[in-house]
């Protein structure tokens, strides 16, 4: 208990001294013994501290060699704190300052990792999604060499995923109000845009849902030639997807359809 209680003193001074010796540094410190703490603590992975050193010291350093260490560890110490667009901010400033850095790869992919981790839920608007495509897209472009190549597809596929399912959601909403023309152009546009997209079943058969209701509820000049949409729609969809998990619902819908696209005469005999 008692070597306990002095182990704890023990830190507690070598804390306040620590803390007492950055405070120094940090409010009187030469650009020198900034530069030197600053690195010590990067490495001691006290990236909020260096962050702050790093910050002061930059308008110093800006002629001199050490701006590339400097641009470079603000840049890292700000993605490793979670400060994704000040981190972009450096990253972008070490690329057009130091061109030909060996870091130059690293940077481009934080600049990507950094738009990745802005990124919100596909519910919310997706530009900073759209960014990290392209950030990561010319990554690949510049880098095709790369080891992290597969990492970059694959945070594409990720964030291509997003798109699609907020592209699906948002046709889906216009079929629920009951917008079925919007509807139809929407999850076209959801097949399009999105090759290979897991939610074209989906799509096509929603698509017809909404041909379906555009077409039995129309107004009687415009009823036929919809209800032979509805139809085409169906039978691409049919083929698309032959074992549809949909498909019992589907075929009672197209089933109406033909009903109701005979002749009155025809229905009544």
């Amino acid at each position: 208990m008692l070597r306990s209680v002095k182990l704890s003193l023990v830190l507690t001074v070598v804390l306040l001294a620590s803390c007492g010796k950055y405070n120094k540094v940090l409010n009187k410190g030469t650009s020198e013994e900034r530069y030197v703490m600053a690195n010590d603590l990067y490495k001691q992975g006290s990236y909020e501290k260096s962050n702050r050193l790093f910050e002061l010291i930059l308008p110093a350093y800006e002629s001199k060699p050490q701006k590339e260490v400097v641009v470079y560890r603000l840049a890292d110490g700000n993605f490793n704190v979670k400060d994704y667009t000040t981190a972009i901010y450096y990253y972008e400033k070490f690329i057009r300052n130091f061109p030909k850095s060996t870091e130059l790869e690293t940077a481009q992919f934080q600049i990507a990792e950094s738009y990745f981790n802005l990124s919100p839920k596909y519910s919310i608007d997706q530009t900073d999604t759209k960014k990290a495509m392209e950030a990561f897209q010319s990554f690949i472009d510049k880098n095709p060499d790369s080891e992290k190549i597969t990492d970059a597809n694959n945070r594409i596929k990720e964030l291509s995923y997003k798109l699609e399912t907020k592209a699906f959601e948002i046709a889906k909403q216009y079929y629920k109000i009951g917008n079925y023309m919007s509807a139809i152009v929407a999850f076209d546009n959801v097949i399009l845009d999105y090759l290979g997209t897991t939610y074209k079943e989906q799509a096509m058969f929603y698509k017809f849902k909404s041909a379906y209701e555009l077409g039995i509820n129309s107004i009687y000049y415009k009823k036929e030639d919809r209800i032979k949409d509805a139809i085409k729609v169906y039978t691409r969809y049919k083929k698309a997807f032959p074992n549809s998990e949909y498909l019992e619902e589907a075929d009672d819908l197209y089933n109406k359809l033909l009903k109701e696209s005979q002749p009155k005469q025809e229905q009544n005999s």
